[in-house]
């Protein structure tokens, strides 16, 4: 479970750097998780572990919690980009692509 407990600081580390304003920060944060990810994949423990599924399961909030500030964060430098560009005389050119 030790994987989970720092699997979970992760993502609580992630959403903390997304609520702030250092980029550095948040590039830290999210490449802390993946090496963690690929440790758990590894072990393969939630293949026959209920509890470590519903761990995963509850984990799932913080995971959708930082999916939605990064969302918000794409939202609003897209809007900035396009203010920006409507400041220049450029008009409005979407910057960001959404992805389905």
């Amino acid at each position: 479970m030790l994987l989970l407990d720092r699997l979970e600081q992760a993502f609580k580390d992630l959403n903390n750097a997304l609520d702030g304003q250092d980029p550095e920060l948040i590039i830290a944060a999210a490449a802390a998780i993946r090496p963690l990810v690929s440790e758990i994949e590894k072990t393969g423990v939630w293949h026959d572990n209920d509890a470590v599924k519903n761990r995963l399961i509850a984990l799932s909030k913080l995971i959708d919690a930082a999916r939605f500030r990064v969302n918000k964060l794409t939202n609003l430098n897209e809007q900035r980009a396009n203010n920006l560009s409507l400041a220049l005389g450029a008009g409005i050119s979407s910057t960001y692509d959404r992805l389905l």
